[in-house]
């Protein structure tokens, strides 16, 4: 059933927005150490800076997920009344977080099915986005490396806000901008994510939603109750869009 409310979700959108690491490639994947040693070694250094700055947090203690890291600060950060100490925190995992992402774009995986998606999307003559809680230099070096930026237009790559590391997702911020020059209305946009906090992102402005992700466990999580389609391959869509984009031709 996924399938088929994917397939029809996709067939009414002009636009659609994707999130960056899981749908369109694996960020932390490649070189010597898989993702989950490259995120949990990125982790490891946040938490060493908050230790070091006499900061830690017991809810993201042990928490191998860098960005959930930085998002906490950032938002303790972010508060007024916080001491200075949360914001020099925040800006040095923002550094060592943006350092480690634009690195991993060299050698990030790209996911199964995601790049005949995007030609066949884009050859359809469809709009694509990308909204994402990465560096935006890391995604631009991404979609360069791949020979894909042609599909995007600049302004449609929209990564992290570092001026307001609060505006990450589950905050809109990042689909608004998306949609800022976009003549389309939100029902005519369709967002790819992985995580609950793209759903959030997409919920709150009323965005359809197709989730993706490789784990089962992450799947269920993802299905609100089978409220939301979710998928365990890109390659699902990217026969759906070469099937619209035959029709183009």
């Amino acid at each position: 059933m996924s399938v088929e409310r994917a397939t029809d979700l996709l067939s009414r959108a002009t636009c659609v927005v994707l999130d960056f690491d899981g749908p369109v490639a694996r960020l932390f994947a490649g070189g010597h150490e898989g993702k989950e040693s490259v995120a949990g070694r990125i982790a490891e250094e946040l938490l060493d800076i908050a230790a070091s700055h006499r900061l830690e947090v017991d809810e993201v203690r042990g928490c191998t997920d860098p960005h959930a890291i930085f998002s906490r600060y950032a938002e303790r950060a972010a508060h007024r009344g916080e001491s200075e100490a949360w914001g020099a925190a925040a800006a040095e995992m923002q550094g060592v977080l943006a350092a480690w992402e634009v690195k991993s774009a060299e050698h990030a995986e790209p996911t199964p099915g995601a790049t005949e998606f995007m030609k066949a999307w884009a050859g359809a003559g469809r709009r694509l986005a990308v909204a994402s809680n990465n560096h935006p230099d890391a995604i631009k070096r991404y979609l360069e490396r791949e020979s894909l930026s042609k599909y995007f237009a600049p302004s449609s790559v929209i990564g992290r806000n570092e001026g307001d590391a609060a505006l990450m997702k589950p905050n809109p911020w990042a689909l608004n901008e998306v949609m800022r020059d976009s003549a389309a209305g939100v029902a005519a946009h369709l967002m790819i994510g992985d995580s609950a906090t793209d759903w959030q992102a997409a919920n709150a402005v009323g965005m359809p939603f197709i989730g993706f992700h490789r784990k089962p466990e992450k799947r269920m999580a993802l299905s609100r109750g089978g409220a939301v389609p979710v998928l365990d391959s890109m390659q699902v869509l990217a026969d759906a869009a070469n099937g619209l984009s035959a029709q183009v031709r």
